[in-house]
């Protein structure tokens, strides 16, 4: 029996993105930048984080948010998701991003560490869901 490595490659599926070879930046829109002056002027620093980065096997644009979020029924919580950019031709409006919600922002970095390979800054602090009982985190904030 011989081995088609194109035809491997065709019925292998997608690469996950942690495997794309995909380089983060942290990068802070005009509308994240305020959020997170915000959030580190009342939780403490490197409370809320966003990187983008561009994926080259699909010519796609990503951002990966990791930071405080509401969750369904109100319940404060760390919040690390993923979303995929429009084309910048086509920017439009960016929705929120899919992900999952954490009880301390260490599991929801780790958690985007392994799943999407952004870099774990140094010296993070470790905030819990008591660090957000005092902070005002709007219903449209997911991470």
């Amino acid at each position: 029996m011989t081995y088609n490595l194109k035809k491997a490659k065709e019925t292998a599926g997608p690469r996950r993105i942690k495997d794309r070879g995909i380089r983060w930046k942290e990068h802070y829109g005009e509308k994240s930048l305020p959020l997170k002056e915000r959030l580190d002027k009342i939780v403490g620093p490197g409370v809320y984080h966003r990187w983008e980065g561009h994926d080259y096997t699909t010519f796609s644009d990503y951002f990966v948010v990791v930071g405080p979020s509401q969750e369904r029924y109100g319940r404060k919580s760390f919040f690390a998701g993923i979303k995929k950019l429009p084309p910048k031709w086509k920017r439009k409006k960016v929705y929120a991003p899919d992900g999952e919600y954490f009880s301390n922002i260490a599991s929801a970095l780790s958690h985007a560490s392994k799943k999407w390979g952004i870099p774990y800054p140094k010296n993070q602090h470790n905030y819990s869901t008591a660090d957000l009982e005092n902070v005002e985190i709007p219903r449209h904030i997911k991470g």
